[in-house]
């Protein structure tokens, strides 16, 4: 369901969505997936993929491997076992519990393996990096997930079809085990939402109060989304909405609020011929000089020069 509010009453009015609250912020997000690296390794070897500017990842498929750069000691990870870096820190994932010298670090897997190996699947979730950014500024820089018992049966055959097609060299595997990865990102989701283990705005759509608010701002960013009206659509006090919305989502009504009506602006600014008085209109702001304003003061660029260079 999205909402809208009047603006004179405050009353919070349902109307229909096409989409659950997950898929509409993912759909919003511009979610997808890349594998780019899945390969065999033995011996001394290191593998860092940071500085994609987007969210990596690392899945053991076979044997284990070793996570260096976070805590005093090297974590363990065995098959079945995912890392993500949601700001695409930098880190090594290597063979030992010894951190591989620099040389042994992204080189070419050896193209015959002897003795005990390690199978990669490598690759990023790609996001609209603006608007994503604050949804995962509660997170911790590397997560770990063990796919082997954090997800149901039919989802745990899901990530072994992944790492299925990633081993073998199919007429269109490329695009197979981008799309698998996609819908093992979704499954991971679900169940961390379930759980109540993912912390931000991702884990807030699963809280009975908190998840049908978010879907009412991502729905219809311009409406008029003062606390009053939505504190009453989560059923709660002002007081309250207000302390538990900044303690999941990690940042307040207000701001949350305004940092979506940003981006979809922007993104319209982008990709639309719109005019900005009618973008102003559909962002909450009452005038264009408003608008304007707001705009520079988020992306310290003018509206107007924000559409030029994104049109060249």
């Amino acid at each position: 369901m999205s909402i809208s509010v009047n603006s004179t009453s405050n009353e919070v009015q349902e109307s229909a969505l096409g989409d659950d609250p997950l898929s509409a912020l993912l759909r919003e997000l511009r979610f997808g997936a890349r594998v780019f690296f899945r390969s065999a390794y033995c011996g001394q070897w290191g593998v860092d993929t940071s500085g994609q500017q987007q969210m990596t990842f690392h899945l053991i498929a076979e044997g284990e491997g070793w996570l260096h750069g976070f805590g005093e000691h090297p974590q363990r990870l065995i098959t079945g076992q995912l890392v993500m870096f949601p700001r695409d820190s930098s880190h090594v994932l290597s063979g030992s519990a010894e951190l591989p010298q620099a040389n042994r670090i992204n080189i070419e897997p050896p193209e015959r393996i002897e003795g005990p190996s390690t199978r990669l699947i490598c690759g990023l979730f790609t996001f609209d990096q603006a608007a994503v950014k604050p949804l995962l500024a509660s997170l911790p820089d590397a997560v770990v997930l063990d796919l082997n018992n954090s997800i149901n049966p039919g989802a745990q055959a899901l990530v072994h079809h992944w790492m299925r097609e990633a081993a073998e060299d199919q007429v269109g595997s490329d695009v197979a085990v981008d799309l698998l990865a996609e819908l093992v990102f979704i499954e991971v989701l679900r169940s961390e939402i379930r759980q109540g283990r993912l912390d931000g705005a991702f884990g807030a759509l699963g809280d009975s109060q908190l998840g049908s608010v978010l879907a009412a701002i991502h729905g219809n960013p311009g409406a008029a989304n003062t606390v009053a009206a939505l504190a009453s659509l989560a059923g709660m006090s002002e007081s309250a909405f207000a302390q538990k919305f900044k303690r999941l989502v990690g940042m307040s009504c207000g701001q949350y609020v305004k940092h979506w009506r940003m981006q979809t602006a922007a993104r319209a600014l982008a990709e639309t011929q719109r005019n900005i008085a009618d973008i102003a209109e559909a962002s909450g702001y009452d005038s264009e000089a408003a608008f304007r304003k707001a705009f520079r003061a988020h992306f310290d660029i003018a509206p107007g020069r924000y559409r030029r260079e994104r049109t060249v």
